[in-house]
């Protein structure tokens, strides 16, 4: 029954999430745990930990990290950007002018030192197409090289990444990425960083595979990390979504992203602010409504995620399509041990569908439908009909 043409694994430590962990609380720990989260990326700043040339202040990241360790999490560090006093007027510019990039490669080689062997992973700075590096490209690919250079040398273990490209105004930034393989950069890291974010989980899966297109021929299409992705629910930015929809948003995207081969997937973010700024997005990603009440926007849609695909190996022949429409999307998820889950949804005129057609006949098997907005699960029996539309939903089961 099992067709194993091009099946792709899936890591058990396949999700994380962006700007969570940070209150350092056994409430939100308890919270990420629940959610299956096993990775957490925070920005490591400069301008924090050596607020003047040779000052060092590591203590606020000492708490996150050990809190975050002693929780069994993974953290990705992201190194950047500037500090004012390299500069002649003082001012933050998000630029490194060559000739001050040994002070930033002091810091990376610091940091990474402190942090051996309890930072997981580094990612050498944030989105430079997109307003956070103000140089050259070839002065970027520099400071890339450099600090991948200094990073191993105070860490030849850890996990490194590059890149962390967003897509510009006008689309995938082709030459910049390009760029950044051919000048050599990259030969020091074990991952490249992408953003796929964009205005539905359609495009951003094709916005994922035309960066995995040019990956592929510097042999890094099969070490896409994405670092960041999400939806705002409210604010000015053309990716928002509703929260009606956002559920469906975030299991389409997550389940899209790890059929085709993306390593890890980091949702951003965890918890939308307290006080909320009505035209602001960023006030909007939050899979929960805020670190106080912590309700859910999207937060069951992501642990249905992070519990059932981590560790799966996803079969794209399975299940068979001769009982289903043409139109239902199905994606089959083997756990090695035994069961595994299908996501189902279906765009346009709902459908209904019992067990028998998707082949789910097993007596001795309980299977388990799971609601992304609500959490909910039910039990399935063979012949108990049930309905599919826009909104997917899981079919879990094991012996």
């Amino acid at each position: 029954m099992i067709n194993t043409d091009n099946p792709v694994g899936i890591a058990p430590d396949f999700s994380g999430l962006v700007h969570a962990g940070q209150t350092n609380t056994a409430e939100e720990y308890a919270l990420l745990d629940r959610m299956g989260v096993s990775w957490l990326l925070a920005t490591f700043y400069w301008s924090r930990i050596e607020p003047a040339d040779d000052q060092w202040d590591f203590d606020w990241y000492d708490r996150y990290v050990d809190t975050a360790k002693a929780a069994g999490k993974k953290i990705i560090g992201v190194l950047g950007y500037d500090v004012p006093w390299i500069h002649e007027n003082e001012k933050f510019s998000r630029y490194i002018p060559p000739d001050k990039m040994h002070y930033f490669t002091d810091f990376v080689r610091q940091t990474a030192e402190h942090f051996r062997g309890r930072v997981d992973a580094w990612c050498i700075w944030n989105e430079p197409n997109f307003n956070n590096w103000n140089g050259s490209k070839k002065d970027f690919f520099t400071l890339t090289g450099l600090a991948a250079e200094a990073i191993r040398e105070a860490d030849p273990d850890v996990i490194l990444l590059g890149g962390a490209f967003n897509r510009n105004i006008t689309g995938l930034p082709k030459a910049y990425i390009r760029g950044l393989y051919e000048s050599g950069a990259m030969e020091k890291t074990d991952a490249v960083a992408f953003h796929p974010y964009e205005l539905s989980p359609k495009r951003t899966l094709k916005l994922y595979n035309a960066f995995r297109k040019i990956s592929d021929v510097y042999g890094f299409g099969s070490r896409i990390w994405i670092t960041e992705v999400g939806y705002p629910t409210g604010g000015w930015y053309p990716t928002a979504t509703t929260e009606k929809k956002f559920p469906a948003f975030v299991v389409k995207t997550i389940v899209k992203l790890a059929s085709e081969g993306a390593q890890k997937v980091m949702w951003y973010q965890l918890a939308d602010p307290n006080v909320r700024e009505k035209r602001n997005s960023e006030d909007y990603f939050g899979l929960v409504r805020s670190d106080n009440d912590y309700t859910s926007k999207g937060a069951e849609a992501f642990r249905l995620c992070a519990l059932y695909l981590s560790g799966t190996v996803y079969r794209p022949g399975l299940p068979q399509r001769r009982n289903m429409p043409k139109t239902l999307k199905a994606f089959y998820f083997e756990n090695p041990g035994s069961g595994g889950t299908l996501v189902l949804w279906k765009e346009g005129k709902p459908v209904q569908l019992n067990p028998l057609q998707l082949e789910l006949n097993d007596p001795d098997i309980v299977y388990n439908l799971h609601d992304p907005v609500s959490g909910n699960t039910v039990w399935l029996g063979c012949e108990t009909d049930f309905t599919v539309c826009s909104m997917p939903v899981f079919i879990t089961w094991g012996k």
